[in-house]
């Protein structure tokens, strides 16, 4: 495209305002550097479509980093995935590691760990950033396949590096990919380091590559593979907690990294697998997804394990994500029928702490010194059953497993640390992975079920327990999904709105207080911009401040999130208390989506917010509209 016919096209676009001015200034740096001309076919595809809200959403920012990385829809632009936005990344990277202040020289000889998982690109974007990394005089070390997040963060740590990198959108539609990148103790950095490394990659415009071949010629590229699987594997092993292998298992990877570890984890421990063949394969294309859906905390998701295991009469149905450091869980609810039911994040998170400190106390392998950890948006039972066990728990992390990671790395000894959970469905014990893992929460889980079915118990009838002897705690997300420009101005309408302390009740349950973990000059200023671990807004309902809603946009995904919890004392009746409970918290999930977030919403705003309701909006996914129930 020559000089002049861009020119009369942008002055145009201009002139007939359907694009905004950030969008405008992007679009011109697209169309006109040299650097970018392989993305102007699609671009001009677009235009001479008339895609005006696409290209907006494409070209209006950058990418932001999110509670899981640089995460989004592949595409051209900025604001999307695709060779230009990873180069900027892992160039970010680069300069992070050259010009921080304690960082330099040694960190660049120790090198970054770079891994991938199946989604499209993953491969070539691995290995351009290696090659980005070359051309900065920075080592990496790639793995020779596709490997699950949780190893790349176990490899910082073995090989000793200095970073680590993996292509993922972890849970993420299948449209979506991502850049994470961990620090030298195997966690993601924090605020306030998140936003210097953020900083360098908005101001990478450019970046260099060396050819990968003339790399691993110099020394500053190698290949890695079986030699870190063994030690991985071997440590996830190391952390079994009983004998018994009576549990069966179904399992499905869903196209994804968990063939790489979850599936070779659970069958050299010992468990009888029954896999899914046709989710089994790696595949970019995930055949089988629901619509564009591959998160398992959506039943959905794991019909393929479910009808597996109902049909071969499995204890439990396991279903990784697609970078396998997740888990959905089903299990048997009793043991005269086939049938497996759907548990949620929080109560896997919730079995699986009392069975954990349970059977250490038995070994005598825990002390009033451990450790359980927990973000805040995940069910405060975990905490309650913690301190019940004489154990330390911290329950107030901000969202994302890197908050969980850096507690860890701060302990004088790591080996404090017993387990911690979040509620989508994330969890970890050990101290050699600093993130969720899917392999050795699938270990634990079918060790938990086979132990409890050699005491005439399924996993649900464990919960029930836990519920007696603690109370009943009923954890519910809502979710609406708000995509674009317009979406995120709603989201930022609705997060203004919570702060303005307008809200007293909800369906007739009267707000206690209200915490804003924003502080007063972000929060309230005309700065605002929305996003960041601490945008974030709690309302309580209860004087001990464990009934409460929070609220907070994503991280990762253009989606508000609504998160209810609510206490009952322990109870005798459970199923009369379960009635009763998740009757008001429905009533009130209704109310507080339908009603009262709609008051702050710009009227010009309303109808995308509306539609989204009606067309992109679910409860979590153990709402069951048949029995009225949650769970």
């Amino acid at each position: 495209m020559n000089a002049a016919t861009t020119t009369e096209l942008l002055g145009k676009l201009r002139t007939d305002s359907r694009l905004s001015a950030d969008a405008l200034a992007a679009l011109e740096q697209w169309l006109t550097r040299p650097s970018l001309q392989e993305f102007v076919p699609a671009i001009m595809a677009m235009i001479e479509s008339e895609q005006w809200e696409e290209l907006e959403d494409c070209f209006y920012r950058n990418l932001p980093i999110g509670t899981g990385g640089i995460r989004g829809r592949l595409g051209v632009g900025p604001n999307r995935v695709n060779m230009h936005t990873i180069g900027k990344a892992a160039q970010g990277l680069c300069q992070f590691m050259m010009q921080g202040e304690n960082y330099g020289e040694p960190y660049m000889k120790r090198g970054i760990v770079v891994g991938h998982e199946a989604r499209r690109g993953s491969r070539e974007f691995a290995e351009m950033c290696c090659e980005v990394f070359a051309a900065s005089g920075i080592t990496s070390y790639l793995f020779d396949s596709l490997r699950a997040t949780p190893e790349i963060s176990f490899a910082v740590r073995h090989l000793k590096a200095a970073a680590g990198v993996q292509i993922t959108a972890s849970h993420n539609p299948r449209t979506d990919n991502g850049f994470k990148f961990y620090w030298e103790h195997g966690g993601q950095v924090v605020p306030p380091e998140d936003a210097v490394y953020m900083a360098y990659v908005n101001q990478a415009d450019n970046f260099d590559r060396m050819p990968l071949a003339e790399a691993i010629d110099k020394g500053l590229a190698h290949v890695i593979g079986p030699e870190v699987d063994d030690a991985y594997f071997r440590h996830v092993l190391s952390l079994s907690l009983v004998d018994t292998r009576s549990a069966n298992v179904a399992f499905s990877p869903i196209h994804g990294a968990g063939s790489r570890n979850v599936l070779p984890v659970l069958q050299t421990a010992g468990f009888h697998v029954d896999v899914v063949q046709k989710q089994l394969q790696p595949d970019e294309n995930f055949p089988t997804a629901v619509g564009d859906l591959i998160n398992p905390e959506f039943v959905e998701v794991m019909a393929e394990p479910i009808a597996l295991a109902e049909a071969v009469g499995a204890d439990v149905a396991i279903c990784s994500d697609p970078d396998a450091d997740r888990v959905g869980i089903a299990a048997k609810q009793t043991f005269d029928s086939k049938a497996v039911s759907f548990l949620t994040g929080n109560q896997i998170g919730i079995a699986l702490t009392e069975f954990i400190l349970d059977r250490r106390r038995e070994r005598g392998t825990l002390t009033d010194r451990h450790l359980v950890l927990e973000t805040i948006v995940t069910s405060s039972l975990i905490a309650e059953i913690a301190r019940a066990h004489h154990v330390e728990a911290v329950d107030n992390l901000l969202v994302g497993y890197k908050f969980i990671a850096q507690i860890i790395d701060s302990l004088d000894d790591s080996s404090r640390f017993v387990f911690s959970a979040e509620e989508s469905l994330g969890y970890l014990a050990g101290d050699q992975v600093r993130d969720k893992d899917a392999a050795i929460a699938a270990l634990l889980v079918a060790e938990m079920v086979s132990w409890l079915k050699d005491r005439d118990m399924t996993l649900p009838m464990y919960l029930d327990s836990i519920y007696e002897k603690y109370g009943y705690f009923v954890n519910v997300q809502y979710l609406v999904e708000l995509p674009g420009k317009t979406g995120s101005a709603v989201m930022e309408d609705i997060m203004q709105y919570l702060r303005t302390g307008a809200v007293d009740a909800v369906a007739g349950v009267p707000v206690t207080g209200i915490r804003d973990f924003f502080d007063d000059d972000r929060a309230r200023g005309v700065t605002y911009r929305m996003g960041g671990a601490t945008d974030m807004v709690m309302l309580y309902f209860s004087e001990d401040k464990l009934s409460r809603l929070t609220v907070r946009p994503s991280g990762t995904e253009p989606k508000l999130k609504y998160y209810l919890q609510y206490k009952s004392a322990p109870v005798d009746d459970l199923t009369k208390v379960r009635q009763q409970t998740d009757g008001l918290v429905h009533a009130m999930l209704e109310s507080m989506v339908r009603e009262w977030s709609a008051k702050g919403v710009r009227p010009e705003l309303l109808d995308t917010w509306m539609t989204a309701l009606a067309e992109k909006s679910r409860f979590g996914p153990n709402w069951n509209p048949d029995t009225g129930l949650f769970g």
